[in-house]
Order: structure tokens, then sequence, then C-alpha cells
């Protein structure tokens, strides 16, 4: 019964609620088991709260039988990422630095969650301060990737991507401020969407760039999980007006004979692009083709292995200050970023100022990229998973890994991670797909057909 439990979607655990099938009660059981057995191999997961979820359990079973269900994910378990505050659980940041808080107040996807029945079984891990591309935190340990243990599960949303992927729960939360959805979705083989700035609201909210969304098995999942995470919360003025958008009605709607897609093999920035992951790009391009979409080729990559630089060096000074609120013999306990942070401590305001206004320009240039066409699609990463011990794909350059995504979180435009197979490793592999600013709907419509073509991926073999 929990092999059974661990596969399903959150909408077949909706349904099966609805004809009676099970009870959220058999669920949280079930949940629990999965945990025990799968989180010592992974370690996704750093806190529980049985009490806690069994009681709403309860409740939600209740709902169930008097046909009352909360919400759309009424019943539906679920984990929240370390960066999301959740009342009476502790938040670390990924970090040893410091003893963490525990929270009086949801974030407002934990108050969204919570209002549409989801039970919160418990916390799950993330790297340091969210700028790590991989699945190592001071705090935490390492968390390891459900298809190979020796592999990372990318970052900064590492355990959110791992227990959805050796199916803990359907779904989770991931937040994203330079690709921290689209890398660990690529990497473990899950559906993931980095929606345009505001669409899903966030507080607090430390950078421009930083939004939250779903994480999950399916595109169809994805989209449930939409319907219940936008909207405007009162704490965040930038989040974008409730527009009533059904995306799971929304994923049939898109027609692709009208659309022109951009796809861009080698982006220019990090590592070269891995053989297999190229092709998978081009094997996408020729599906959408096959759906009518409109396809053409960029005959050179658009930007070059520096334009990364200004960029790390502006996102270095903004987490230096959140290490700097800690005394320096806490600080240094998150060794990796410590040691990363360093040379931000000789810059100057000016410094900072010009690397701002640099990654302006790249945000600018991001936007030039889609002009003219309705989508770009691109590698989610240049490679699949690399060590699970390391920072990075190059340890000596730990920020090249979110080449083919930070751009995206400059530019504020709604990203996906499309999973479409394996490399000869038995790796997943991701393809990105970069829509308009606000068109979030026609990102999760393209990425749904492309899945319906290519299959939803096989259970992790955990």
């Amino acid at each position: 019964m929990t092999t059974q439990i661990s596969q399903m979607s959150a909408s077949a655990l909706v349904r099966a609620y609805e004809r009676r099938e099970l009870s959220p009660v058999e669920v949280v059981y079930a949940t629990y088991d999965r945990i025990d057995s799968v989180n010592p191999k992974i370690n996704a997961i750093y806190h529980q709260d049985r009490e806690g979820a069994l009681s709403a359990a309860r409740d939600s079973e209740q709902r169930w039988l008097s046909q009352t269900p909360l919400g759309l994910l009424d019943g539906v378990p679920t984990t929240i990422k370390d960066a999301l505050a959740t009342t009476g659980m502790p938040s670390y940041r990924g970090s040893a630095a410091g003893h963490g808080e525990v929270a009086t107040t949801d974030h407002p996807t934990v108050a969204r969650m919570r209002q549409a029945g989801a039970l919160i079984v418990g916390k799950n891990t993330m790297c340091d301060y969210g700028i790590l591309a991989a699945g190592i935190s001071s705090r935490h340990g390492i968390t390891r990737n459900p298809w190979d243990l020796s592999c990372t599960t990318g970052a900064s949303s590492s355990g959110a991507a791992a227990s959805v992927a050796a199916g803990v729960e359907p779904l989770s939360v991931g937040t994203d401020i330079v690709g921290s959805i689209r890398l660990p979705a690529s990497f473990c083989g899950l559906a993931g969407l980095k929606p345009s700035q505001g669409r899903v609201p966030y507080y607090k909210c430390n950078s421009p760039a930083l939004t939250a969304g779903p994480l999950a098995r399916s595109f169809a999942d994805l989209a449930l999980h939409m319907n219940v995470l936008t909207g405007p919360d009162g704490r965040d003025f930038t989040a974008l007006a409730q527009d009533n958008t059904d995306y799971t009605r929304c994923l049939h709607k898109a027609n692709l004979h009208a659309a022109r897609v951009l796809v861009v093999t080698e982006l220019g920035l990090g590592a070269p692009v891995q053989r297999e992951v190229e092709t998978a790009v081009l094997d996408v391009a020729d599906v959408l083709s096959q759906l009518g979409a409109t396809i053409d080729f960029c005959e050179a990559p658009p930007f070059d292995r520096n334009d990364w630089q200004p960029a790390e060096a502006f996102y270095k000074v903004r987490t230096l200050s959140e290490l700097s609120e800690h005394a320096d013999s806490e600080a240094r306990k998150s060794t990796v970023i410590w040691d990363w942070t360093r040379d931000a401590l000789t810059f100057s305001a000016v410094d900072h100022q010009r690397n701002f206004d640099l990654t302006q320009r790249l945000r600018e240039r991001a936007h030039a990229l889609i002009r003219g066409y309705d989508f770009l699609i691109l590698p989610s990463t240049p490679q699949t998973a690399f060590g699970a011990e390391l920072a990075g794909a190059n340890p000596e350059r730990i920020f090249e890994s979110w080449a083919n995504t930070f751009l995206f979180n400059l530019s504020e435009q709604p990203c996906s991670n499309i999973p479409v197979g394996l490399d000869d490793r038995g790796l997943p592999i991701g393809v990105q797909v970069v829509g308009k600013r606000f068109h979030d709907q026609s990102v999760l419509s393209l990425s749904w057909q492309v899945e319906q073509v290519v299959g939803q991926m096989p259970p992790a073999p955990i």
C-alpha cells in the first residue's frame, strides 16, 4: 500500500478521497512509512510533525466523509522548504550559522497550502542561503538524488525535489532566485515551474529575482498546484491581482499552430552542453514542430562565459550581507559560503552598483532573446547531475552551474523544466521552456503538450 500511494499524483489522491477509496489518515501513515524507508538514504527531510499531520488528516477525513473538502489539495501530503516560514516549525535557511528560529506565522505559500487542505508533514532541506547549485548544507548535510545516490539533487530546493522524486509527496513548493526550481527539477526528473514575478506571493522577499513555484511529477499536478498558490497576499505589494485563471483547464488551450519557438542549444554562459542534453533539446523542438509550431534555431551562442561574472559578484554581496548577520565564529560554520564570499569584502559601493547595472543589461538581453517569438527552448542545465559532495559542477566556479537559468530570474519571465528522458548514466535530462512575461499558462500548456508526447518519467529507482 505504501509503495502504491507513493506513486499517486495529487489529483489521483483527491479522486480517491472523493470515491472513499482512500482516507487521508491512511495516506499520512503511508507517507511516514515512506519517509522512514527513503529519508535515511536521501536526507531530504529534517523536521517532521507526525502528531500535527495526523490530526490534520483526521480533520480532512471527516470533511471528505461529509463531502465538504476544504480546497483543491485537501488531504494531500507535502513538506515545506526550509526557507519558507511554517508556524511552529524551525527554519535555518540551510546554514549552520546561527540557531534558526521557530516561525510564528506562515509564508504566503504555506498559508495557501493550509487553506487548500494540504497536510504539512514536515520541513525539507536546502543548501546554505539558497545560492548553491548543489544539495549540500552546513546545517542539514548532503541531500542525495533518488535516481543515483552518488549524485546531487541540485538546489536550492534540494529536499523538495528529492522527496517528490522519491515518492514521499506528490508535490512541493520550491523557491527560485537563480534557478532553484528548474535545476533540481532537471536533475531529479520532475516538472517544475518558475512563475512570472508576482504570480505567487512571497514574504519576506529580499530580491526582485526571487519567486516561489511548484514542483511535481507531472504538469497536471503542477497546474493544480498553481491554482492554489497564485493570487495576491496583503504582505506582498508586488503580488499580481487574482485573474481567476484555471491553470488545469488552460493545459489544453494553447494553439501551437500559431506559436513561434526559438531553440537555443548553447546559451554560451557556462560549461559546454552535454551531447545527450543537446539531443534532448532538439527532440523537443521536433515534437513542437510536429504539433504545429514554427521552429527557428539560434545560430550562435547569444552570451559568453564572462557574462555571468557581474551577476555572481552581485549575488555574493547579497549573500555576504545575510551571512554577516552572524558573528564570524558562527558564520564560518557555513564553510562554502564563507569561502565564496570573501572577495566580496573588497567590493566598494561603486563596484556593487556597477555590477547591479550590468545585471540589468543582462536582463535586457534576456528579454531581447524572445523578441519575435512566443517561447525559447534550451537546456535547463548544460549537464546532468554531478557528484553529491560537490558545491557545483565546477567546484572552482560554483556560480557557473546557474548559467542556463539565472538570466530569466532577472527578466522575470515564466520558465518550466520538462523531464524528457535519461542520459547514458541513467540520470534525468531536463529541457527548459521560457515564455513571455506573465504568460505562465502558455508555458504550462506547451510543457504539458510535450509531456503527452514524450511521456511522464518513470518512478525513480530508490
